[in-house]
């Protein structure tokens, strides 16, 4: 392919893409997942790349890779950056067709998962494992927060959208050309689900040292519980999203202090206080439906024989504020 006289994609830029493809098995396998099958696929001058993995704990993921643009010098300020095309064209119906359409060939594809992979010199310092069921609400989300920050005039000279990259969808996972383009990668970060492989401790295997301390309490032998220097492993979990207005406004009705009202305690120090959704955070993130607990009464509210009796009378409390 070509752009007037020029290569659209000259022998460097594949020569950096196989380097990023065939850098991720082994990026994988140091953080505990066994890659099960690698498939390449070539359509012209394109590869698309899907990888089936097992994770730390048991989970099989199959996931579409997607390498994010390079870093190879061509601009000083490209080290600021980091995103991915979701697409080369839009599809007719416009944006949100074309990530309707994304989503739904990748589901039937069988996949569960986009990685976003970003490469810099050696190392892969971005890998974002995004689950498929997300993707286009994330995209939404980094639409938004951009052209909010268009509107508060943060962007500097930019003046277009970061999700709508001319006819291409595209996912932020890093921009610090301003002090406030963060934000946009942070939509992608802190969406529930979203792992940030790059993060994740390196596996390695560690020489076994011989314990020669003596423990002076023989029995029972303490020595043989628990570890020194536990291992990090990987987790995969989805969690229902809060609001953190609807805390605040729940510790500023509390004043701070235990709702229970045969407690009432209270710490002079941030972080004390629980809020308790009372029918469950999925059920409804509402200041009716919360109360502020001590860690004590919380236990309780959730693993006391007479839970279900204090959480009707905690209930009936908070209604008052519905």
């Amino acid at each position: 392919m070509s752009k007037g006289n020029r290569l659209f994609r000259g022998p460097e830029s594949h020569a950096a893409e196989k380097l990023s493809r065939d850098a991720l098995a082994p990026f994988l396998k140091d953080r505990g997942y066994v890659v099960i099958d690698d498939k390449r696929i070539q359509t012209g001058v394109a590869t698309q790349q899907f990888i089936v993995t097992r994770t730390p704990d048991g989970q099989v993921l199959s996931m579409r890779v997607r390498l994010c643009w390079r870093r190879d010098g061509r601009n000083p300020n490209e080290k600021n950056y980091s995103a991915a095309q979701l697409a080369a064209h839009l599809r007719s119906g416009g944006w949100d067709a074309t990530l309707e359409h994304i989503t739904t060939r990748d589901t039937k594809r069988g996949l569960t998962h986009n990685l976003l992979l970003q490469r810099d010199g050696g190392a892969i310092i971005f890998a974002a494992l995004i689950p498929i069921e997300s993707l286009h609400d994330i995209w939404n989300r980094q639409r938004e927060v951009s052209d909010d920050l268009q509107r508060r005039g943060l962007k500097g000279r930019a003046r277009k959208n970061h999700a709508q990259n001319g006819t291409s969808p595209t996912l932020w996972l890093q921009d610090d050309r301003t002090p406030d383009g963060h934000e946009v990668a942070d939509a992608l970060w802190q969406w529930p689900g979203v792992i940030d492989l790059a993060q994740l401790t390196p596996h390695a295997v560690r020489p076994v040292l011989v314990d020669d301390t003596y423990d002076d309490c023989p029995t029972p032998d303490y020595s043989t519980l628990g570890r020194d220097e536990g291992e990090r492993v990987p987790v995969l979990r989805s969690e229902v999203r809060r609001d953190p207005h609807v805390r605040r406004a729940v510790l500023e009705r509390a004043g701070f202090a235990c709702e229970r009202e045969s407690c009432g305690k209270s710490r002079d120090f941030p972080g004390f206080l629980d809020v308790h959704h009372i029918l469950g955070a999925e059920k409804s993130d509402r200041v009716y439906n919360c109360v502020a607990l001590c860690p004590c009464c919380h236990r309780e509210a959730h693993y006391a024989p007479y839970a279900d009796d204090l959480n009707m009378q905690l209930l009936t409390y908070a209604k008052r504020f519905g």
